[in-house]
């Protein structure tokens, strides 16, 4: 056998036929086999290869065991001379696996070969060739020079854009998504280092062929169309964090000892924060320009209204002076706006022109206006507030009329601008009421939504992408920037989507309901009319920011004021204590530390030190030890809460609804009358 093609598949079903159908189509002179390792996808990739190809070898693994871990066993199933790595979601030209061979085998020092790379537009990929990542070359790539000076040999060193793309020549390293290597070279080298889960793994071997003297060659003539990350889109782990973990292994393995130290961590690791904040700012680009927008509006009304107001009032010149004295009254109109606005989490909802902005702007003018008056200096400028809010007030909702009358007309070209209003969602689970929803969406531009694909246990085959199950589900919404989440009455227990709500409380998403017709439950959230139906938004304060930030202010200053009045008896106590084991949410633990004492409330003192720590509140669900993890809690758990009050009949009616109502109606005032009435028992 000449050569071996492995492809490492992790839940690309829409993609790897075409992949496979591409090998099979190439022209190749010499003997060859297709070897599948798939990594425990969860669609119907493994059913798609054993119904249509079953003279490919698949091996399914049983687990995730990353690309470096599947390369490995599929180089050991494999006897050929020769192996070439295929993403899955590529497609070879057809000479392109030819030219590869003909490559590697030309000249005795060459080990490796990759090819160009491409994406599904035409363009070619910059990944297709790599420098070491040396320090210097690293912080061009970072701050951008080299971008500015692709030209230059010094500065653009990472991607080699100093030299022609059509040109074949050596480099330090290729793309992992089409490398061709001999199997002596792979022997020699040990195999791919499976340290690496995902990334880097092959700039890594590319160093260590470099190093036992075997050129990495770039062949233009080898030309591959390349989707990229099609497997990370579904991907039940975070993706960045698994980029940051490689990069670190690389640099500890690779890098000199400088950049290898502990010293240069805090440079990597604000590189990978600010990549990580540019790819949110994008994901959440409708939010911000609203934002800038908006800001832009203010500002804007700001300078007419002091030139409006001092010429017609006072009959007096504006200069500059007047502006500067006046600017405490737009830094407190702006910060106004942006509490208001994040308190009734306007943003989030991607209006267009409704009662929302009407609200927003006459609650910010009261409540800027009560900040004024205790400034000395402007107290006395109610005109000019009063015209700063009349004019913020028409420039707000008049370019949002413009751009949702540009939107409904069609007048911009480009989407970027039709699409600020929109607002991305995603589905879980698939049915009849579902599709029915998912048509309306895609029939009617006026709804501003935009369907980023669903989730469910398995692929449903329908016109929308898979995302995968819902284990991952939080990992999407935070990278893709999602908007909504839309899901069946009927399949909330099915998706256990109370179970999902603390990973989700993060990332300002809203979740709505799709009704049963004979029970609209939650109606107290506010009802999106459909054609054919409504959505019902299921609002729970308890993961809304503002509460969380009061609930967790009170929780610290309770906490430390109790801490300081018991400090005597925990000096007692300290050396009489046992550690004991509590289960939050999800089923997940932590260590806590009991005292001594046949007293409850000294027993459990030490809870105090856990809610100044934020591991427990003073107001949540059961606290749940080892022997009592059969059911579930949603909230943090708190020494006092509802289920030890009877809100409700029955003690399973308590277990069933204490969480969800709590969640529903939460807020400061409920905590401290839970307080007071568990107080009140605890003295009868």
């Amino acid at each position: 056998m000449n050569l071996s093609i492995i492809i490492v598949n992790y839940n690309t079903w829409h993609y790897i036929g075409q992949t496979i159908e591409s090998v099979l189509r190439s022209n190749i002179n010499l003997q060859y086999e297709i070897i599948i390792v798939d990594n425990n996808s969860h669609d119907e990739s493994c059913s798609l290869i054993k119904e249509k190809y079953p003279e490919i070898k698949l091996i399914q693994n049983s687990e995730n065991v990353g690309f470096s871990s599947a390369v490995n066993i599929g180089a050991q199933a494999s006897n050929a001379k020769n192996i070439l790595l295929l993403n899955p979601d590529t497609i070879v030209e057809e000479n392109a696996i030819q030219s590869l061979h003909e490559t590697l085998i030309k000249k005795k020092e060459v080990g490796v070969v990759g090819a160009k790379i491409i994406d599904s537009n035409g363009v070619f990929q910059l990944s297709s060739r790599r420098a070491f990542p040396s320090f210097l070359t690293s912080c061009f790539q970072v701050i951008g020079l080299s971008y500015l000076f692709p030209k230059s040999k010094f500065f653009s060193k990472y991607n080699y854009t100093y030299i022609d793309e059509n040109i074949i020549h050596e480099v330090d390293s290729v793309s992992g998504a089409c490398i061709m290597f001999s199997r002596n070279l792979y022997n020699k080298i040990g195999g791919f280092d499976e340290e690496y889960f995902l990334f880097f793994e092959e700039t890594d071997f590319c160093v260590k062929a470099n190093k036992i003297g075997r050129k990495v060659i770039y062949n233009p003539e080898a030309l591959v169309v390349h989707y990229r990350g099609e497997s990370m889109k579904t991907a039940s782990f975070n993706v960045n964090n698994v980029f940051y973990e490689s990069l670190l292994t690389f640099y500890r393995k690779n890098g000199s000892r400088f950049v290898s130290s502990i010293l240069f961590r805090p440079i990597i690791f604000l590189s990978y924060r600010l990549k990580n904040f540019i790819f949110r700012m994008k994901m959440k680009s409708n939010i911000l320009i609203q934002t800038i927008l908006d800001t832009i509006g203010i500002v804007v009304a700001y300078t007419f209204s002091l030139f409006l107001w001092y010429p017609f009032y006072y009959n007096s010149y504006v200069d500059l002076s007047l502006y500067v004295k006046h600017l405490p009254i737009l830094i407190i109109y702006l910060l106004s706006w942006g509490f208001v606005s994040l308190s009734m989490q306007y943003y989030r909802k991607g209006n267009i022109v409704n009662d929302d902005i009407f609200s927003l702007n006459v609650i910010t003018f009261m409540f800027s206006s009560s900040l004024i008056y205790f400034i000395n200096t402007i107290a006395f400028s109610r005109g000019v507030l009063i015209i700063l809010f009349i004019l913020s007030f028409l420039i707000s909702v008049l370019w949002r009329y413009l751009f949702s009358y540009s939107k409904e007309h069609n007048l911009f070209s480009s989407n970027s601008f039709g699409d600020i209003f929109s607002k991305k969602i995603v589905f879980i689970g698939i049915d009849d009421k579902t599709l029915s929803i998912i048509n309306e969406i895609n029939s009617n531009k006026n709804f501003n939504k935009y369907i980023v694909g669903y989730f469910d246990f398995k692929n449903a085959s329908i016109d929308l992408p898979y995302l995968g199950k819902t284990e991952k589900i939080s990992n999407i919404v935070f990278e893709r920037g999602i908007d909504e989440i839309i899901i069946s009455e009927s399949h909330i227990g099915k998706y256990e989507l109370l179970r999902l709500l603390p990973s989700l409380s993060k990332a300002a998403v809203t979740l709505k309901i799709i009704p049963k017709l004979e029970n609209i439950f939650l109606s107290e959230g506010g009802i999106e009319n459909l054609k054919q139906t409504s959505l019902i938004k299921m609002d729970l304060p308890y993961y809304s920011l503002i509460p969380s930030i009061s609930k967790r202010a009170f929780d610290i200053a309770i906490s430390i004021l109790l801490l300081f009045l018991s400090l005597p008896l925990h000096l007692i106590y300290f050396w009489r204590r046992f550690n004991v084991k509590i289960f939050t949410s999800n089923n997940m633990s932590f260590s806590a530390v009991h005292y001594k004492s046949n007293r409850s409330f000294i027993k459990k003192l030490p809870y105090l030190w856990f809610i100044l720590l934020g591991k427990i509140s003073f107001v949540g669900g059961e606290i749940k030890y080892k022997s009592d993890i059969a059911e579930e809690s949603y909230l943090k758990p708190g020494i006092m809460g509802l289920h030890r009050l009877k809100y409700f009949n029955s003690k399973s009616e308590r277990k069933d609804k204490c969480d969800l109502y709590y969640m529903k109606n939460y807020s400061l005032l409920l905590d401290i009358e839970i307080i007071f009435r568990s107080m009140v028992a605890y003295v009868r």
